[in-house]
């Protein structure tokens, strides 16, 4: 996996301020945009079109705090793979899906936004730098969880909110 921190110049961390992560991304991508080498020889466009798009790809994973997550895990060599919560949480899951579906789930849709807003301060928490290795099992639980809240809250046509520029959710 390429660095997406790396990419645009961050340090590792889950909170990041997503104005600044916009402004790298406005910085950077200018220097490699693939307009600037239209009259280039063939080989230097293609590479300030992939150069471009992996800034892009980098700037995708950081906005969304679930991918940033999962991406500072892949640098310290932890993955979600494979990756299973409780079998109870797994129960709440379904019973709250059912409850969406029968059309009486605004309590399951506010709990679910409730718990994603938790995870991600648990993640935020856990990630920080020099949380230690051992917070490191405790982020892939959390984002684990995290990414079953946002399923359903998506399910429900009630997607996460996306964090305006300047803010981390």
């Amino acid at each position: 996996m390429t660095d997406p921190f790396a990419a645009l110049g961050l340090p590792r961390a889950q909170a990041l301020d997503l104005a600044d992560l916009d402004r790298r991304l406005r910085e950077r991508a200018r220097e490699v945009h693939p307009d600037r080498f239209s009259r280039a020889p063939a080989p230097e466009r293609a590479r300030a079109a992939a150069a471009s798009a992996a800034l892009h790809a980098a700037h995708r994973a950081l906005k969304d705090p679930l991918a940033r997550a999962e991406a500072l895990l892949a640098l310290a060599g932890r993955s979600v793979q494979g990756a299973r919560p409780a079998p109870e949480f797994l129960e709440a899951q379904l019973a709250a899906r059912e409850a969406i579906a029968r059309g009486d789930g605004a309590d399951a849709r506010e709990s679910a936004r409730v718990a994603l807003a938790g995870c991600e301060r648990k993640l935020a928490e856990l990630l920080a730098p020099g949380a230690g290795v051992a917070a490191l099992d405790g982020a892939v639980a959390a984002l684990v969880e995290a990414r079953f809240h946002a399923s359903l809250l998506r399910a429900a046509g009630d997607p996460p909110a996306t964090p305006r520029p300047g803010q981390d959710r």
